[in-house]
């Protein structure tokens, strides 16, 4: 009998009960196991991953359902691809030629804890295809290979350098392999190891990104489980915690299911800064394991996780599934399938109460005017707590995305092939909403894309930390309050810039669904411009753009609308209008390993415009409104200036409206029905 599931849940799945979501589940899985095992090979006709990218989630699903109901095919699928890849030298086990040969002794990478864990489901739950001899050079090819390369890889978190997504999947890799060869004192340092990778998470959310936290906690998850249902560590001894503090933060971070035409049917769209694709759902196997599993000690991410599973698990026959796991459109597996009756029940953010605006450590401060179909989604990257660990970040920080009524508006460009010189420029802070900083030069440089000639810029910095070498947070923020029904949030990322910069403040003021203000205001030692990017969503093509001057722009998209308007600009105290420029940029739908592949933006897909000051100047102030509507309505809003100083964003009844006045040591927020109330800059 397999280590991986029992009898009991193999018999309660055959006797499921027709239609229901179980069965619903197992049959989704085993056709896409018949399709992608038609062919005598790993990769399959109209697959675009190699191999190595997809072996695990395709030999897990292939040997659950010849466990299952057998079949003479799909053994000899499974036998053939199996014993292929044992024979394979140790060279083909570390992966893409990409990957990094230069260790001592030969190291895994990623796609070795892929190989790995194939081989072991393997093995574990279609043994009865092998022969003796082969279940013998199966094994030895774990103890020779497989467990080897992932343990000298998972070892490095012992050089007290810095940990990551890398170490906790080659640790997964190694302790799946210690599990079937019976390795107990492999077994026992894998579940040391973990514990330290456990570490990598902040209170409530993960530094790396969204859709890395998901690929360390789908390897951690599957760890702990395979640890936990073979008897080795109770329960109590795992860290399923980690992951299961990310619940709320992925309820927040969620947005809609909609059409993506790139896998041709619905995927769901989440908030997704750093190295992290639009289109993102938390693997299956996360979810379920930890609406079973913790349900008592964490109810409410119990509750949470069963509800993102039945949200973006809803049509479970959508792929594409061979981008599953490497490729970051996540899937559930047969451990879903088999707990999937086990799961509490299902309740919502709305039903559970929780607040509709929140903080998390890494930075997300996210805010929605409702829960249930809300107008307005507004997500900041503004401040952090000290993170464990800091990969895959972009130059990112103070911006936001913006989205209206089911229609991302104001975008991050997401994540794409690394070997791409587009995977560089969506990291870009060009590519954000954001700023940047630029230097005085006697001789200035050729400008990006369609950007006139400009100075030296001076690069925001990659957020630092690790938790073996913390780091003070280099955007720290020193305003987050509610005024009525209105927020103020203040943000500085001047250590991000470095000298000569003394303040790089973002703040942004907003009174969902419709009136939104971001001001900028920089110091600094020497003289300095100031650049304000704005990329706007045009992934389809479909984005109409008007701009009715320099300053006051007009966005619509399938009937939703913004005013974006430059209302004020100073620099030294001087009113000085600011430049208005273009370029284009790409939004991307999900990742790939491998370039030109659908879900790769293409350039255009942002739309990005650029408000410059064309002097420079040792202080800027800046203000920005939007006004956030239907493609109609938008036109009864305004912007005002008032008599006493104040910038007034006015609703359509002229009766709601926020004010806002900015000087260099405070700003004056007036709302309507509410009153005024003066913030120190100080």
């Amino acid at each position: 009998m397999s280590l991986f599931y029992t009898e009991a849940e193999l018999s309660r799945l055959k006797n499921a009960a027709p239609g229901s979501r179980q069965a619903r589940l197992y049959a989704a899985l085993r056709a896409r196991t018949l399709r992608n095992t038609a062919e005598d090979t790993w990769v399959q006709s109209g697959d675009t991953q190699e191999w190595y990218h997809l072996c695990w989630e395709r030999m897990a699903d292939a040997a659950f359902v010849w466990a299952m109901e057998g079949g003479e095919a799909l053994g000899q699928w499974i036998h053939n691809r199996t014993m292929d890849t044992v024979r394979l030298d140790i060279d083909a086990w570390i992966g893409p030629w990409y990957r990094n040969r230069q260790y001592a002794e030969p190291t895994g990478a990623l796609e070795s804890a892929h190989i790995t864990i194939a081989v072991c489901e393997a093995y574990e739950n279609a043994r009865a295809l092998f022969t003796a001899d082969e279940q013998a050079e199966i094994l030895t090819a774990l103890r020779e290979k497989g467990l080897p390369l992932c343990m000298r890889y998972a070892h490095y978190i012992d050089n007290k350098k810095a940990v990551m997504n890398w170490h906790a999947v080659l640790l997964n890799g190694y302790a799946t392999a210690a599990v079937v060869l019976g390795d107990r004192e492999a077994i026992a340092d894998a579940h040391r190891l973990s514990k330290v990778t456990a570490q990598m998470y902040n209170i409530d959310s993960y530094a790396e990104s969204v859709q890395y936290s998901n690929y360390a906690s789908i390897a951690q998850s599957h760890l702990n489980e395979l640890l936990l249902r073979s008897g080795h560590i109770p329960q109590d001894e795992l860290t399923l915690d980690c992951y299961t503090r990310l619940m709320q933060w992925y309820a927040y971070s969620y947005l809609y299911q909609k059409e993506l035409p790139s896998i041709g049917g619905t995927a769901p769209r989440t908030i997704n800064f750093g190295d992290s694709a639009a289109a993102f759902r938390p693997s299956g196997d996360v979810l379920a394991q930890v609406a079973v599993r913790m349900k008592d000690s964490f109810p409410t991410e119990a509750a949470l996780a069963s509800w993102l599973f039945a949200e973006t698990y809803s049509e479970p026959e959508i792929g594409p599934d061979e981008l599953a796991t490497f490729g970051f459109f996540n899937q559930y597996g047969y451990l879903t399938v088999l707990m999937e009756p086990d799961m509490t029940a299902p309740k919502s953010p709305a039903e559970l109460s929780l607040p509709l605006d929140r903080r998390f450590a890494c930075g997300h401060i996210i805010a929605r005017d409702r829960w249930e179909q809300p107008r307005t989604t507004i997500a900041l990257s503004a401040g952090y707590d000290p993170y464990n660990t800091t990969a895959h970040r972009h130059h990112d920080q103070n911006s936001f995305q913006l989205i209206v009524d089911g229609e991302r508006m104001l975008i991050d460009p997401g994540h794409c092939c690394y070997r791409l010189h587009t995977q560089a420029a969506s990291k870009a802070e060009l590519a954000h909403n954001t700023i940047s900083i630029e230097a005085f030069s006697e001789a200035p440089v050729k400008g990006h894309g369609n950007m006139p000639p400009q100075g030296s810029m001076i690069a925001q910095q990659l957020v630092r930390g690790s938790l073996y070498q913390p780091a003070e947070p280099m955007n720290r923020l020193l305003i987050n309050e509610t005024f009525g029904d209105t927020r103020v949030i203040v943000s500085d990322a001047a250590a991000l810039y470095g000298e000569p910069i003394r303040r790089a403040l973002r703040i942004w003021i907003w009174t969902l669904p419709d009136m939104i203000f971001v001001a900028d205001v920089v110091t600094s030692d020497e003289p300095v411009s100031l650049w304000s990017h704005f990329a706007l969503n045009n992934r389809d093509g479909k984005l109409d753009a008007h701009v009715y001057n320099d300053h006051r722009l007009v966005f619509r998209r399938h009937g939703r609308a913004i005013k974006l308007f430059e209302a004020a600009s100073w620099a030294d105290g001087e009113l000085i209008p600011s430049e208005l420029n273009f370029d284009w940029g790409y939004v991307h739908d999900f990742y790939h390993p491998l370039a030109n592949q659908a879900g790769q933006g293409r350039e255009g897909s942002a739309l990005i415009y650029n408000w410059r000051c064309p002097k420079y100047a040792r202080e800027h102030l800046r203000i920005h409104t939007i006004a956030v509507s239907d493609s109609k309505a938008i036109r009864g809003y305004h912007v005002r200036e008032k008599e006493d100083g104040f910038i007034r964003i006015e609703a359509p009844d002229h009766e709601n409206y926020i004010d806002l006045r900015l000087a260099s040591d405070s700003f004056t927020v007036r709302r309507s029905g509410v009153g005024e109330r003066t913030y120190s800059l100080d």
